[in-house]
């Protein structure tokens, strides 16, 4: 754990922008790893979905649910994990308790957001504008983040304040929203959108020296490396097209298997080889050899 979160540390450290891997669970997390992604991300909605099968709109899932994901993504990858903690299980003394759980787990860095989680699902309640639509103040955000900054036994752990404030509320509030954020001990500012592009980068440079973590950067600026890294955007995070096509590749399966198509399926399997790589079959037998037993 302290080497990943070390290794996370000195990645950020180089300046440049480093691609996040989108997974959802230990599978996609081994495959991640074993393409050589540095660092992966779990946001909140895909880990709910691909391990709890309930929608992000509603609040049935613990931390203790995300914690034994985390656990166990950790136990099977090598990449820094980063992970979307929502808002940190409530008050601020659930955070106390998130931060503690998930720093044992082994995570590198802790999102947590501004937005309140919420308790049943409206019309359209399923799209991510509403979803973040309801936003905690400021004032008690910046508690959360001061507890959860506090709760850390491992200085290496990184707290991440993550901001939907840019979608939803006034530029200048937003700004300020940031600028207060910074001054709680966190050491980056998530952005899960960037409305405005570089002039919200570059307004954001303004209030705080804090590297940005970014998703939906518009594409000029994804192109912009100088840009970029003079703005210290340091992680860029993508949509979850694994998880989608993972669950249509899961559907198309199994109806083609209940329709009798079975040999249809045959070409889009992975092969035998990648199927031993990806589950370590060499890895264990090597271990077996290494140190014998009846």
């Amino acid at each position: 754990m302290m080497r990943a979160r070390a290794r996370f540390r000195q990645i950020l450290a180089t300046g440049e922008c480093t691609p996040v891997a989108p997974i959802f669970d230990p599978l996609s997390a081994r495959i991640a790893d074993m393409l050589g992604w540095k660092v992966c991300k779990l946001s909140g909605s895909v880990g709910k979905f691909a391990n709890l099968a309930v929608p992000d709109g509603l609040d049935l899932s613990t931390i203790s649910d995300l914690v034994d994901v985390c656990r166990r993504i950790v136990r099977v990858s090598d990449a820094c994990l980063v992970v979307d903690a929502d808002d940190g299980g409530g008050t601020a003394l659930n955070v106390i308790r998130s931060v503690r759980e998930l720093e044992q787990a082994g995570v590198c860095a802790i999102e947590i957001e501004d937005n309140l989680v919420p308790s049943r699902l409206d019309a359209g309640s399923a799209t991510v504008s509403s979803r973040h639509a309801a936003m905690v103040s400021t004032s008690e955000h910046v508690g959360k983040l001061e507890a959860a900054v506090a709760a850390r036994r491992d200085p290496e752990t990184m707290i991440v304040a993550r901001t939907s404030a840019f979608d939803e509320l006034a530029f200048a509030e937003a700004l300020e929203r940031v600028r207060a954020y910074a001054a709680t001990g966190v050491e980056a500012i998530m952005l899960p959108n960037v409305p405005g592009g570089r002039r919200t980068i570059e307004a954001i440079r303004t209030v705080t020296p804090l590297p940005l973590f970014a998703l939906r950067l518009p594409d000029d600026v994804i192109a912009d490396a100088a840009f970029l890294g003079a703005n210290k955007v340091l992680l860029r995070y993508f949509r979850q097209a694994p998880y989608a096509m993972a669950v249509q590749a899961i559907h198309d399966a199994l109806l083609g298997l209940n329709a009798d198509t079975a040999d249809t399926l045959k070409p889009r399997e992975a092969a035998p080889e990648l199927l031993r790589q990806v589950d370590r079959t060499g890895e264990f037998r090597e271990w077996q050899e290494r140190f014998p037993s009846r």
